[in-house]
């Protein structure tokens, strides 16, 4: 079968992508303790380029330099200061090494509700729109989740056998039953309860929002002076400006709240901003959820408005993600394939066209499907580029059999939720392709400007 789509060139902004396929913004946990990206990073990133990737998109990487910034164990990569900046550069260049792949930084402002406070400050909670803390409903994890769950909490086990009891609990029944399962959680397995129940975030100063706003724009300047080909804002799965967007989570009464053109004002704000900084051209765009699949949540009428405002505020494309922390069994991790290409053309509607990329395939005809019907215009693989890094090459060389496919087990995910190493059910070196270089090193233009240099010292005595 032929997947000639999945490797046409294409623009955004003025950065070529040589194919179709993206690398999906995720958070592996492999920044340093203080937010510094490592070798092991580097890595990370490069494994993929060498697979064949023609985009890729970092992790969200913090540009809040705040005490209230909202820490998470997954220990995210920070981007706030100069501190950061030669880490970032020296990756972005390798890189580019790798057949002209291209690499855009995903910049966040913070993690809003879903945030806890740092350790370094137990004194501080995280920012967000409102004073409304997170909560987990129990009936939206799906399979995956659950095993993870009980792998790390035996207990838990024995506590609910199974999951689907709540799964088909009406609203009612599920408030009673939920607060016993809390009440048992906290004498079984206390640790696994900050995973389901957030901290009381504290509300947000209007001159706070407006100070990241400012800073958001400088940030994504000084990304694009280091060799970073496009920004794209962090704004899905119910983070910081997420939770600006969602009435479910923003509850003010001021000029970032009440209605939908008030709650996007930040977001809004930090699209105007960045683009009058860094000028026309760039490849600058923004993540966000189709529909906050939660009750009382933002709709997907109600993002394509978001969608439409983005674009006149200089956004030129667009990353399709869904729902939130609180239900995480829909959002970034289904167990489905092709979920998020029912928000497709809401988004391409309301953005007249712009360059949209949708998340969650395995199997490659279905992705040239999506590029097919016109809905899409790049796909971008998550848990399987963990899974299999060498997904593009395989695909375009006809060795789909070759594949290693993920199983969609959400180790990976619950790794990083309870501060283990990243972990891969189906490939050992996730997480850990610093050790096997010869998995990812082929640079050739570089290698052939390093063996120049090395034979001119060859033979040399030490004197």
């Amino acid at each position: 079968m032929s997947y000639s789509e999945l490797f046409d060139p294409i623009e955004i902004g003025n950065v070529t992508i040589k194919n179709r396929i993206a690398m999906a913004p995720m958070n592996p946990g492999l920044a340093g303790p203080n937010g510094y990206h490592t070798d092991t990073n580097t890595a990370w990133y490069a494994t993929r380029a060498r697979g064949g990737f023609g985009l890729i998109i970092t992790e969200c990487c913090v540009m809040n330099p705040h005490r209230w910034n909202g820490s998470e164990i997954l220990n995210p990569s920070m981007f706030s200061d100069y501190r950061y900046y030669r880490y970032h550069s020296e990756m972005v260049q390798l890189i580019h090494e790798y057949n002209g792949c291209k690499i855009f930084m995903q910049l966040s402002p913070g993690w809003g509700r879903q945030g806890h406070p740092h350790v370094e400050s137990p004194d501080c909670p995280s920012g967000a729109p409102s004073a409304i803390p997170l909560r987990v409903d129990f009936r939206n994890l799906n399979k995956g989740w659950e095993k993870q769950t009980k792998r790390i909490s035996p207990a838990l086990s024995e506590l609910v056998p199974d999951f689907d009891v709540f799964r088909k609990m009406n609203d009612e029944e599920y408030a009673e039953a939920r607060e016993l399962l809390i009440k048992g959680m906290m004498e079984v397995s206390p640790d696994t309860v900050h995973l389901m129940l957030g901290d009381t975030p504290r509300e947000l100063t209007i001159p706070e929002i407006v100070d990241l706003e400012d800073r958001f724009a400088v940030q994504a300047n000084d990304a694009y002076m280091l060799g970073y080909d496009g920004i794209e804002v962090h704004a899905p799965h119910g983070y910081l400006l997420h939770s600006f967007l969602s009435p479910r989570s923003n509850q003010r009464h001021d000029e970032y709240g009440g209605s939908l053109e008030n709650r996007a004002r930040f977001l809004l704000n930090i699209i105007e901003k960045t683009r009058k900084k860094i000028g026309p051209d760039k490849a600058f765009g923004v993540r966000l959820s189709g529909d906050d699949l939660m009750p009382g949540g933002i709709t997907h009428d109600e993002v394509k408005k978001v969608v439409e405002w983005c674009t006149a505020a200089g956004a030129n494309f667009f990353n399709i993600s869904q729902g939130s922390y609180e239900n995480p069994g829909a959002a970034f991790a289904p167990d489905g394939e092709n979920d998020f290409l029912r928000w497709a053309p809401g988004f391409k509607e309301s953005s007249g066209g712009l360059p949209v990329i949708t998340p969650n395939y395995i199997k490659p005809e279905t992705a040239c499907e999506a590029l097919r019907t016109g809905h899409t215009d790049l796909i971008s693989l998550g848990r399987q580029a963990i899974a299999d890094p060498f997904w593009p090459a395989k695909v375009k060389e006809g060795r789909e059999k070759d594949i290693v496919r993920c199983v969609r087990c959400q180790r990976c995910y619950m790794n990083l939720m309870i501060s283990h190493w990243l972990e891969c059910t189906v490939n050992p070196t996730a997480g850990r392709e610093k050790h096997y270089p010869e998995l990812w090193i082929n640079t050739p233009s570089l290698d052939k400007k390093i063996d120049r240099f090395k034979g001119k010292a060859k033979g040399l005595a030490q004197i």
